[in-house]
């Protein structure tokens, strides 16, 4: 595994179906299978609509960027688009490639009309819901907010997915399973995080709400097809006056089988 540091300037049953509405960062690959070996696009962005980019990720808000799997796959970003950081990947060989990103921690402060907003577009457990709820009001609500994103790209064939269960140690992530694309696991800090709410977005937008099993692993809806984005949001209270920390996660990938 490569990683890069950037400078400034460069298994539960289904719930619920609903529009996308959260703000999500995740990674687009140009092609979830690519034709040939070496180089892969892929975008980082910002969007209340997978797989749609919208915002883009500034590249000196981006701490680290990875890249595993067959060969040496190394990933650097390119420049900016209009919607998009554009990132690249070189040095990819036949087989499953696991991009992924980090952003910068960045404190942000919620003003009492934010905070419901917040609360209702992440889905976190209740008792770290109501740990802000008991905040005084009129509330300003501080946070420490962490964003990683990961991508899973084939490139020319998935044959080889030893790279799916690859940890590249986020406070929250999601991991693949070598031998299906069926199946996948929510870690915080590296350890499974059981019962947890899960999101899975399709290409049309529509999240789907899920839970993490005891184990915490995820296991897809048999009707779960095309391009596909698993999020999670992982709220901690501060044990003082501090900030709380919130951590957003998201897998992006194909399952066409």
């Amino acid at each position: 595994m490569r990683s890069l540091v950037l400078a400034a300037g460069a298994a539960g049953a289904l719930v619920v179906a609903t529009a996308a509405a959260a703000h999500d960062f995740f990674l687009l690959p140009e092609q979830f299978t690519t034709t040939g070996a070496g180089t892969v696009q892929l975008q980082a962005t910002v969007g209340s609509s997978f797989p749609v980019p919208e915002i883009v990720v500034p590249a000196d808000r981006v701490e680290r960027l990875f890249a595993a799997g067959p060969g040496n796959p190394t990933m650097r970003a390119t420049g900016v688009g209009e919607k998009a950081l554009n990132l690249e990947v070189t040095g990819a060989q036949p087989g499953l490639l696991v991009a992924g990103g980090a952003s910068k921690p960045r404190d942000v402060e919620y003003e009492e009309d934010r905070i419901p907003l917040i609360l209702d577009e992440y889905r976190v457990l209740p008792d770290a819901a109501a740990a802000v709820e008991a905040l005084a009001k009129p509330r300003t609500w501080k946070v420490i907010s962490r964003r990683f994103a990961k991508a899973f790209v084939c490139v020319q064939n998935c044959r080889d997915r030893s790279a799916a269960e690859r940890v590249f140690g986020a406070h929250l992530e999601f991991v693949g399973r070598r031998s299906s694309n069926d199946h996948f696991q929510l870690l915080a800090h590296g350890r499974p995080l059981a019962n947890y709410p899960v999101d899975l977005v399709d290409s049309a937008g529509k999240r789907q709400h899920m839970m993490s099993d005891a184990r915490g692993e995820i296991h897809l809806p048999t009707e779960a097809r095309g391009s596909l984005m698993l999020f999670a949001a992982k709220l901690e209270p501060s044990s003082g006056q501090g900030r709380f920390t919130l951590d957003l996660t998201s897998l992006t990938f194909s399952r066409t089988e």
